[in-house]
């Protein structure tokens, strides 16, 4: 009986025992880390030492450096931690301005504020002009040169080159009927005629005649009825007082004989004494202007004008005038 007490204590013993020694090589695998341990046997490698070797290998080979993925983590941070960084830190950074002297920073770049016409004045500040490249001039906005086809007109910089001009055309030649008629040669209130009502623009030539003068041209209507000089024709045309962009003076000339005639000549083709400028004749029709006639007679030593075709042609088939050329455009 006593006998098969102590059997039964043994057998009891023996299981606690070798659970006990189970658990100590499971805790010598661990403790140990080596991959031996846990490769003695098929079961030990399928179940906990092969989970002890994740464990603690993966540790021990990240922390030296090696394949192990805490290792790879740890190294890659630091690595794109330091990339970051860097690349952060210039990013952030205030731009460098630069040296720029007499000049002003705009930016990067250095310009001058009294002449950019992007930076006119202060930086940003453009300048844009309608229908024409913009200038700067001492800091503030102008006009450098109107496309082509425009002009400016009204030397309004806020609507730029407003006027449309033809090849050749000018701003003096844009006629507009609020305008004021000027002395200049043109049609400035558009309507139809040059220059009229302006006072001192144009001045009469009165013509006369006598027997001892021949035909006598003068502006002075006093002269033009002196002596025996009877006058045929008061303002009989029209000279311009003064000089005009086109025009030439017009010379009244004394012949030897007394006797007149006049050209644009100034030393009086050689053949008389100037006595100064009657006037100032055109080369041409502009303003409306027509021709004037001049004609000669050697029988009589004299010069005769008209600005009449027919009173030419009369002159020439019953009076022996011959006639010379068109001594100018005049006005009537």
């Amino acid at each position: 009986m006593a006998r098969s007490a102590l059997l039964w204590a043994l057998l009891a013993v023996v299981p606690a025992l070798a659970c006990a020694a189970g658990n100590g090589a499971s805790n010598g695998v661990l403790s140990g880390g080596g991959l031996g341990s846990a490769s003695d046997s098929d079961s030990d490698s399928d179940g906990g030492g092969s989970t002890a070797a994740g464990s603690s290998g993966g540790a021990s080979e990240g922390s030296s450096g090696g394949e192990g993925s805490t290792g790879e983590g740890s190294t890659g941070d630091a690595t794109g931690s330091s990339s970051s960084d860097g690349s952060g830190e210039s990013s952030d950074s205030e731009p460098v301005m630069p040296m720029c002297g007499e000049l002003t920073p705009c930016g990067q770049l250095c310009v001058d504020t009294a002449s950019d016409p992007t930076n006119c004045g202060g930086c940003g500040i453009g300048c844009v002009v309608p229908k024409a490249s913009a200038a700067c001039e001492a800091g503030a906005c102008a006009l450098a040169a109107c496309d082509p086809g425009w002009g400016d007109c009204d030397g309004e910089l806020a609507n730029g080159c407003e006027e449309p001009l033809e090849e050749g055309q000018s701003c003096g030649q844009i006629c507009k009927p609020q305008n004021a008629e000027a002395c200049n040669l043109f049609d400035d209130n558009c309507d139809g005629t040059c220059d009229e009502g302006v006072g001192g623009c144009r001045v009469g030539v009165h013509r006369s005649n006598s027997a001892t003068l021949g035909h006598f041209y003068t502006t002075d209507l006093a002269e033009a009825q002196s002596g025996d000089l009877k006058l045929e024709s008061e303002n009989y045309f029209y000279l311009y007082g003064g000089p005009q962009e086109g025009l030439v003076p017009f010379y009244r000339c004394l012949k030897g004989n007394g006797k007149r005639f006049y050209t644009k000549s100034a030393n009086c083709e050689g053949g008389g004494t100037s006595e100064g400028i009657l006037g100032h004749i055109a080369s041409d029709g502009v303003c409306g202007a027509t021709e004037l006639y001049r004609l000669y007679s050697g029988g009589k030593g004299e010069h005769f004008y008209t600005i009449s075709a027919s009173e030419r042609d009369n002159a020439v088939a019953m009076y022996g005038y011959k006639y010379e050329a068109v001594a100018g455009w005049v006005w009537k």
